[in-house]
């Protein structure tokens, strides 16, 4: 690739970045985004965030990790004490970013923690806002991967630091009303301060805003045959394989027990059909089949969609219109009697009742 091909997919990528982090909210998913981002750059599979505790000084908490080894970097790391790590001391103290090509190498790290992460390539820096240290967002390579960073691509992480700050600061003081304490996705509240938000972001731009509504089917039966602990697992669950799943929706939130929303910036030339069916065929695909403690829930649901290409609209035009779709194909479905929330019952389970 050619040295102007590569500014212009960093400046690309700029570009989203700071577009996208207007839409978050939660740290989590400021990760993932970050990390789809990060992974196609530089290879760089992991993004993790770490925050100040507020009740013990020089101490760092764990709080939102994304890629193939987050687990393993909650389980092993999941606090430090940065006075005692020459590391995390330094670049907090100096505010700069730290940077190896290999962790394993490198004279001040932890001889003890590193080989068990077998962590490779390590770019962390610094959050600050108004002089005040809020953290340490870090990304990374594991196992045999080891990225070498010019000069021009460590600077991108110099440009986004101050937004990436910015954004955990809007995120760690986050206003609870507009989430919902569940799932952490926002609320009814929340969807609409981000649905005006959106407008003003869009405003000159040739888009369309796709509006789908989910309701999933019968999900009461699950809160009374396994009971709410269930519930709220399957909830939660089938919330963060959203997350996951949509990546490129400006907006997902729970607006009632089992009834979500998603919203989608589409271009104005977009089938809107098309567009909705390939997004349903995902989440059947891959969000509607959670697993609680030897059960396989097999999640279905009914959904309605609208589009509006300008502001002339109410929020609550978008909810009647999508929601009077969505029920017309809820009764459809109960006419033909699907059975909806199955539990499909493991192998083993099936065994043992032979």
């Amino acid at each position: 690739m050619t040295t102007n091909a590569r500014y212009a997919e960093l400046f690309g990528s700029l570009v989203r970045v700071s577009k996208g982090l207007n839409k978050v909210s939660s740290l989590k998913e400021m990760a993932a985004f970050l990390q789809t981002e990060t992974s196609t750059l530089f290879q760089l599979t992991d993004v993790w965030i770490y925050i100040t505790d507020a009740k013990r000084a020089g101490w760092l908490n764990h709080v939102a990790g994304v890629g193939p080894n987050a687990e393993i970097m909650s389980t092993i790391v999941p606090h430090i004490n940065y006075n005692d790590d020459p590391i995390f001391k330094k670049m907090l103290g100096q505010r700069k970013i730290f940077y190896t090509e290999d962790l394993l190498i490198e004279p001040e790290a932890n001889k003890d923690v590193t080989p068990l992460l077998n962590l490779r390539t390590v770019v962390n820096y610094p959050l600050f806002v108004d002089g005040k240290a809020l953290g340490v967002m870090a990304f990374g390579s594991f196992g045999e991967q080891t990225v070498i960073l010019s000069p021009t691509e460590l600077n991108y992480f110099d440009v986004i630091t101050e937004q990436t700050a910015l954004t955990v600061s809007r995120m760690h003081f986050f206003d609870k009303s507009q989430q919902d304490h569940l799932t952490k996705l926002s609320n009814r509240y929340g969807l609409e301060k981000k649905l005006r938000n959106l407008d003003d972001n869009n405003s000159d731009c040739d888009s369309a805003l796709c509006f789908i509504y989910l309701d999933l089917n019968n999900f009461k039966q699950i809160n009374d045959n396994f009971g709410h602990l269930a519930g709220d697992h399957i909830l939660k669950t089938f919330s963060s394989y959203l997350l996951k799943e949509l990546k490129s929706a400006d907006i997902i939130a729970r607006v009632g027990g089992d009834e979500f929303v998603l919203v989608f910036s589409v271009p104005e030339q977009c089938d809107i059909d098309d567009f909705v069916h390939k997004i349903i065929q995902r989440i059947k695909h891959h969000c509607c089949t959670v697993d609680y403690r030897g059960n396989k829930f097999q999640l279905e649901f009914a959904w309605g969609h609208v589009a509006v290409d300008s502001k002339d609209y109410s929020i609550n035009d978008l909810f009647n219109v999508a929601d009077i779709k969505m029920y017309q194909l809820k009764n459809s479905q109960v006419k033909v009697k699907v059975k909806s929330a199955r539990v499909v019952k493991s192998q083993k389970q099936v065994a043992e009742k032979a």
